[in-house]
């Protein structure tokens, strides 16, 4: 159980901020108790686990009813703010990453954002995370990309691409590359915005792993990346992944032109035109 919140503590809080735990006067409520608690738990960010006020005491405090003063810890709750613990109390919650994370996620895919502009977005953000991981990197986090590229070159060895299980662990590792790279910035604003994107293209990298050649091709741009990291060559690191991406869009334009030409009705003439041929161009997935 965490320290309950010091009251005197709370009052001087509550006389010192324009904003303070005192009677509402505005219509709604509950938006407005939300508000006021919001304040103070990000206000008091730094003392992890401290236990709020009772309903009873929060609600004398607003001046508004125990019904309303449940409904905004729900809501606070519910944000990732507020850790409610049935028969306890509620508490402050510590920052978690995944309460911004996972609502993006499901943005993405309620949404079904195109994978083309969530490329477009990592091409734009991934080239800093690796020159900035190229100037702050700790040998730990190299490490730990030099034993994600070794548990790649094990699944590569005996690489079935008709294997599910083959993909499925080829494409994990995948993001798994990608996902230390953007910690090894030492900038945890690339993990937070990249994670959701590289998470979403794992179907780009099952389907691009089957084409002969491809995977081996990724896992040749990871390391071209991971050298560059190594190196302190920032410039180089920025190539790298500028050259890996630009290439799985390649990989995403061509892959969109051979479905068209696949559903459209034609009447199959014995041979095959250089166009059509063309779009079966074999390029690497992420």
């Amino acid at each position: 159980m965490g320290n309950d919140v010091d009251l005197e503590a709370l009052h001087a809080y509550e006389t010192d901020t324009a904003e303070a735990l005192e009677p509402v006067v505005r219509s709604s409520l509950t938006e407005t108790v939300v508000a006021r608690l919001e304040r103070w738990v990000l206000a008091h960010g730094d003392a992890r686990d401290a236990r709020l006020p009772g309903e009873r005491d929060l609600a004398s405090r607003l001046g508004v009813s125990r019904i309303v003063v449940r409904e905004a810890i729900g809501r606070l709750a519910a944000r990732g703010l507020i850790e409610v613990r049935p028969g306890v109390g509620s508490f402050i919650a510590p920052a978690r990453a995944a309460s911004v994370i996972d609502p993006l996620e499901l943005y993405l895919t309620r949404t079904g954002v195109a994978l083309c502009h969530l490329l477009e977005v990592r091409i734009a953000l991934e080239p800093d995370a690796a020159a900035a991981a190229a100037r702050r990197a700790e040998p730990g986090a190299i490490a730990d990309m030099s034993a994600v590229l070794a548990r790649t070159d094990e699944i590569l060895a005996e690489f079935d691409p008709h294997d599910p299980a083959a993909l499925e662990a080829f494409a994990w590792a995948d993001v798994d590359f990608h996902r230390r790279l953007a910690r090894a910035s030492g900038n945890p604003v690339f993990d937070l915005v990249l994670a959701p994107l590289v998470d979403r293209l794992l179907d780009v990298r099952r389907d691009g792993a089957r084409l002969p050649g491809t995977a081996a091709a990724a896992q040749s741009g990871h390391r071209a990346v991971l050298n560059a990291v190594r190196a302190g060559d920032d410039t180089g690191a920025h190539s790298a992944m500028r050259s890996h991406l630009e290439q799985v869009r390649g990989w995403l334009q061509h892959g969109r032109a051979a479905a068209v030409i696949d559903d459209s009705p034609a009447v199959d003439t014995g041979d095959r035109s250089p166009e059509v041929t063309a779009t079966r161009t074999q390029e690497e997935p992420t």
